[in-house]
């Protein structure tokens, strides 16, 4: 994969730190190719927290000398739940392959630290565009509006409408099960037809698919997202039925695990 270099207005440091991870997708330090606005004073990251930018985090927290040991990937979870990707405990976090990914299998107060993290980092810089800011997980009220670019929910399920099947009945999304509703039975072969159904699928990297109106990549389906209420998640993940990828999915999860990650959001306190 060829790399880039990417310039961003922030310290020597952070220079260094981004030479040290090269992705084709500019890193979240870089909050002007990263950041769409969602409404007012209210901005989300384009893409899922991707391990890139978590190991961003925890080298700048180790550099510092900053107790991290609260704040690691767990690779056991792929392994010890209702699935089971030897492979991916293997190589995940660890393999460059995965480096555009959306890291996952961190604890909610991880996610909170990070978030913290960037909020000092960008406010401490002198060059920044903005006064003040705070990065932060969304309100579920906040996650709706960025999932549905606005749309009314009530008329419209996911994030380019209301099928989950392009023209070409292709995914629109990366969920795992198809909604009853795309499976249709035939008759003279007694059987039924889904296309591209399956319960053998993975997570897949944070610029999948097509952006939302928004410019918003994956926020449904690939990774349920956490929001504010702790331990809670939205939009579903790469084994959720059809009907778990709407745009107002909800679920519980505990502590560390492989089908949740986070989106940052970035508010402007000052300009």
């Amino acid at each position: 994969m060829k790399s880039k270099t990417f310039i961003v207005s922030l310290s020597l440091l952070t220079v260094i730190l981004i030479s040290a991870f090269k992705t084709d997708i500019p890193n979240i330090l870089n909050v002007s190719q990263r950041f769409v606005k969602i409404e007012n004073n209210l901005y989300a990251d384009k893409y899922e927290t991707s391990i890139n930018d978590y190991k961003l985090f925890l080298f700048d927290m180790k550099k510092n000398g900053k107790d991290y040991s609260n704040l690691t990937y767990d690779s056991t979870k792929w392994t010890s739940g209702i699935v089971n990707y030897q492979a991916l405990q293997d190589y995940y976090f660890n393999d460059n392959a995965y480096i555009n990914y959306p890291v996952v299998s961190i604890s909610y107060d991880a996610a909170l630290e990070f978030c913290n993290w960037l909020t000092k980092k960008y406010n401490s810089d002198s060059k920044k565009k903005y006064k003040k800011v705070v990065f932060r997980l969304p309100t579920e009220k906040e996650f709706i509006k960025a999932a549905s670019s606005g749309s009314d929910t009530k008329k419209t399920l996911y994030p380019w409408g209301n099928t989950l099947m392009d023209s070409k009945h292709q995914k629109r999304c990366n969920f795992g099960i198809l909604h009853q509703e795309d499976i249709s039975y035939d008759g003279k072969t007694f059987k039924y037809n889904h296309p591209a159904n399956s319960f053998d699928n993975s997570v897949e990297g944070i610029n999948s698919y097509s952006p939302n109106k928004y410019g918003v990549y994956n926020i449904v389906g690939n990774v349920s997202e956490m929001i504010q209420a702790k331990n809670y998640a939205m939009g579903g993940d790469f084994l959720s039925t059809g009907y778990d990828v709407r745009i107002t999915s909800k679920k519980e999860f505990k502590d560390k695990d492989i089908f949740v990650g986070f989106r940052v959001y970035m508010e402007i306190l000052e300009y």
